[in-house]
């Protein structure tokens, strides 16, 4: 009876410790490094906040030094979190919406928000022309998913009603509007998702591509990457009228050319276009032929 009780006690020690584990794996990460979101914002100071005065918004956790600064935060919590959730916005910019963490060690103010990036060389980019990056945060160039995925309509959001969901910042035109997202985000968010890919992939379908021009890296060059291997560095073509065509694929299908890319030889390229934002498209290639 005894071993009994023993191998129940020490299976119940165990399950709890477990449990324990299971649940400080999945606290939400802390913020600023435990610096003081508020403090930074109003006073552009680093203040260290107190574990005893925290909120969980976004994912993340912020410490606060007293419970006064903690209820501001509260209050307007898209007022103080940084940019992008802390990641790098000039990164983000330049190469795809790929997310690399900045760090309180390189921090930039502008037009009342903080802005974190990995090292003062990216800082130097953001600070010179902040006005580029300062919204790449913005989601649906700030009109309201909600009436694009129920109605079908392009309305301003208005930056009074703005939500933030996995560091990016929704407009909405109204306080009822914005809970509505608030209250299922994920579900907007991936309809947008499977609606903009039903209708990329069917424009897609009828583009096919012919471009002359020169060689390039797309990634070293022109900040993007291939969107089928983004972990490649990307065979770039820019056209005479300043366009640049990522050729999907090139590493595998015209691998001595890919070698080549930074020669800046000239080619022709045929091929169907995948997608395509601002002067980028990236191009299924059907046959790519070298130009004397």
């Amino acid at each position: 009876m005894n071993l009994v009780r023993v191998f129940l006690t020490a299976a119940f020690l165990a399950s709890t410790v477990m449990l324990s584990h299971a649940v400080e794996a999945k606290e939400a990460p802390v913020a600023l490094d435990g610096n003081c979101a508020v403090c930074l914002v109003n006073g552009k100071k680093i203040v260290k906040g107190k574990p005893e005065y925290k909120v969980v918004f976004d994912g993340q956790t912020y410490l606060f030094p007293s419970e006064k600064v903690k209820q501001e935060f509260e209050a307007s919590p898209e007022k103080y979190v940084p940019a992008l959730k802390g990641d790098c916005t000039v990164c983000y910019a330049h190469h795809d919406g790929h997310r690399n963490p900045g760090t309180v060690d390189h921090i930039s103010f502008y037009q009342g928000r903080v802005f974190l990036f990995p090292n003062e060389q990216i800082k130097a980019v953001f600070d010179k022309a902040p006005a580029k990056y300062s919204d790449v945060d913005l989601a649906c160039d700030g009109k309201c998913i909600v009436c694009k995925v129920d109605g079908g309509k392009d309305v301003p959001g208005k930056a009074k009603f703005t939500a933030i969901h996995k560091g990016m910042r929704y407009q909405f035109p109204s306080e009822a509007v914005m809970q509505k997202f608030q209250a299922s985000p994920d579900k907007y968010i991936s309809q947008l998702k499977a609606d903009t890919s039903t209708s990329s992939t069917t424009d897609a379908a009828s583009q096919l591509v012919s471009v002359t021009g020169t060689t390039g890296c797309a990634a070293c060059q022109f900040g993007v990457h291939p969107k089928q291997d983004p972990g490649e560095l990307g065979l770039a073509v820019k056209s005479e009228d300043g366009k640049i065509y990522v050729i999907e694929g090139a590493h595998k299908s015209h691998p001595s050319l890919y070698d080549s890319r930074f020669e800046s030889l000239k080619v022709k390229v045929k091929g169907k276009e995948i997608a395509s934002k601002g002067n980028f498209v990236w191009l299924t290639p059907q046959s790519i032929e070298t130009v004397k």
